[in-house]
């Protein structure tokens, strides 16, 4: 006789090295809740068969069946990239850079179990990543935004401001390999006289209104549910990007304004999603929204400034 497969309630899209997916397995676990964890490293010793008439999908890992349905499957946490990034990566063969792309497709292709919460929908993932949409709808919401613009040409004449010191940052996120090296783009700052115009003309990125003596906050959305951190470096802001100062930020639990909260909240809705990590920067008094990651990490903050948010993940996947 067959072996009766297991009808997992949660599926969990992610790769083998993602460590906030840790912290979700652990805490369903817990609370003994069936889920199928596919990451993507791992799908070629899958085996895989959808049926997308019936909408069933059998998944033969580690010598386990199981079988997903939309009668039993009640939440997806989609943790992969919507599409690929070509970062110029020339180390993998034809075969294995067509089975990467096919597999990803599969992944996308799951939205047929549409009945299922999914924690974000690939669909609107896709365009709540692009930034100058995430600008006008946090602004429509009323939460307060940077003079923005996108551009090719600084010295373009709609430039909404001139002052000395100016935010530059890229539409997309910056990535590139060359020479074996891995090179990450962060926001930088410059003068405004020092861009380049012709260094600028091959491709646009973001310059913005620099937030002066800011503290920076990470808002982590899930529902209705909102864990906010502050982010500080010997107990105070830091000017530039965070991220340069890993070794040395300190994260905290920090008393977000309600009003703030409910447009965080908002924000997530409007656009389409279920769970977004939000970057505030505070100045005076003020909150000022800079982006929103659909697919945002936030396990750190889970042991460095003891937010719950495994917890509340867990319980919204398996409600």
């Amino acid at each position: 006789m067959a072996d009766i497969p297991s009808k997992p309630s949660v599926l969990i899209l992610a790769s083998r090295f993602d460590f906030t997916c840790d912290y979700v397995v652990a805490a369903l676990r817990r609370r003994g809740t069936q889920y199928l964890r596919l990451n993507s490293e791992d799908l070629p010793i899958c085996a895989v068969a959808l049926d997308p008439i019936s909408r069933r999908l059998h998944v033969q890992l580690n010598d386990t069946n199981f079988l997903l349905a939309p009668d039993s499957l009640r939440s997806v946490l989609f943790r992969r990239p919507v599409f690929l990034r070509d970062y110029g990566d020339d180390n993998h063969t034809a075969q294995e850079c067509f089975g990467q792309i096919q597999w990803a497709a599969f992944m996308r292709n799951l939205v047929l179990f549409h009945e299922a919460r999914w924690y974000n929908d690939p669909a609107h993932t896709y365009r709540a990543e692009h930034k100058a949409l995430q600008l006008y709808e946090a602004s429509r919401i009323g939460l307060r935004v940077p003079a923005t613009v996108v551009t090719n040409s600084p010295q373009f004449q709609t430039m909404p401001s001139r002052d000395d010191r100016i935010a530059v940052k890229g539409l997309d996120t910056v990535l590139v390999r060359e020479g074996g090296d891995e090179i990450f783009g962060f926001t930088t700052f410059a003068n405004f006289d020092e861009l380049n115009p012709a260094a600028w003309a091959s491709a646009p990125g973001i310059l913005q209104q620099p937030i002066e003596n800011k503290t920076d906050i990470r808002v982590t959305v899930v529902e209705d549910q909102v864990y906010t951190a502050e982010i500080l470096v010997h107990g105070k802001g830091i000017r530039d990007d965070w991220r340069t100062h890993k070794g040395d930020a300190q994260f905290a639990p920090h008393d977000l304004n309600p009003q703030v909260t409910q447009q965080c909240i908002e924000l997530v809705k409007v656009l389409g999603l279920r769970f977004g990590a939000i970057d505030l920067a505070l100045s005076e008094g003020a909150y000022y929204f800079l982006e929103i990651n659909p697919t945002g990490e936030w396990a750190w903050l889970v042991d460095a400034a003891g937010l719950s948010i495994d917890e509340g993940m867990a319980d919204a996947l398996a409600r």
